[in-house]
């Protein structure tokens, strides 16, 4: 497979960086699997001189508070924080949680929100879109969307960066 990532002009700072935070969180193995060929895609743009620091979790790790503490503090000092999921009633309670502890320690930091949703014929991922918008805008942070078509090997993203296409 062939994945071509063109992003919005804040991956140029973090190539010209020659460093990206990066956290991820996903439901289960398929959202997991679309976190990884994301990070691939986004490595292969940025190319071999930009390190890539990745902390990666699940969603059912957040239940417990401490790791929530954790993966909030990862988060806050992360440049792109992607949350990848197939949920269309909206996240869980415990991922809620973990988002509102990040937005308390994150501050002034730039950081962009990516989320990777369901193609919308699996399910309207409408309020989990609408929610991460909201948790975006509450942040002062640039929101990307992106979904996955299967079995095409591509997915595009939208957002008020640029576009995102893998």
């Amino acid at each position: 497979m062939i994945t071509r990532v063109n992003g919005p002009q804040v991956w140029q700072r973090w190539k010209a960086a020659k460093r990206l935070a990066l956290l991820a969180i996903f439901e289960d193995s398929v959202t997991g699997m679309r976190v990884k060929e994301f990070c691939q895609g986004l490595s292969r743009n940025l190319g071999e001189q930009c390190q890539i620091v990745e902390h990666v979790w699940l969603f059912n790790t957040l239940r417990l508070r401490e790791l929530q503490e954790i993966a909030a503090e990862e988060a806050s000092a992360s440049d792109l924080v992607v949350i990848s999921v197939h949920q269309t009633e909206g996240l869980p309670d415990d991922v809620k949680n973990w988002i509102d502890l990040w937005l308390r320690q994150k501050g002034s930091r730039h950081a962009v929100l990516l989320a990777l949703l369901d193609p919308p014929y699996e399910g309207a991922s409408g309020p989990t879109e609408a929610y991460l918008e909201e948790v975006a805008t509450r942040g002062g942070m640039e929101f990307l969307v992106g979904s996955t078509d299967v079995p095409v090997s591509g997915w595009h993203a939208r957002g008020r960066g640029g576009d995102v296409e893998a």
